[in-house]
């Protein structure tokens, strides 16, 4: 079984081994035939660099897509969480840089990429006035 693996990979034909007959005991004279093609190893560096890229190159650009994403949805109020273990509240979002609080009187300003996740969103009355209102209207129903 795993000579036939081989000799596919190697797209030898099939059943040869690449060694040479044996004929009786005696030695052959002249070149040996060198089975499969020159290429044969050219598929497996190329079979080992997809599944390299498959699982190292496309779960990271994900990852960065997801990580750009929350960025761009973040606001003023979200409690987020910093790459240094900071837990905070954002109070301005400027070009590249937060501001957070992180106590009473501390401010901190950080680069969005410091931030790691965001712990909760900033529940405003925006929000929840339409939940309000859809309440009021399934009472009357």
């Amino acid at each position: 079984m795993l000579e036939r693996v081989l000799n596919f990979i190697n797209f030898g034909p099939a059943g040869s081994t690449g060694a040479a007959p044996a004929t009786g005991g005696a030695a052959t004279t002249g070149a040996a035939v060198p089975s499969g093609s020159p290429f044969g190893s050219l598929w497996i560096i190329l079979i080992f660099f997809v599944l390299m890229y498959v699982l190292l190159i496309l779960p990271q650009r994900r990852q960065e897509k997801k990580h750009k994403k929350m960025i761009s949805e973040l606001k003023k109020g979200d409690k987020i969480l910093t790459s240094s273990g900071i837990i905070g509240k954002i109070l301005s979002i400027q070009n590249d840089r937060i501001r957070i609080t992180t106590g009473d009187r501390t401010d901190i300003d950080i680069t969005k990429n410091a931030i790691s996740a965001v712990l909760s969103k900033d529940s405003s009355p925006e929000k929840s006035a339409p939940k309000e209102e859809e309440k009021k209207d399934e009472d009357k129903k």
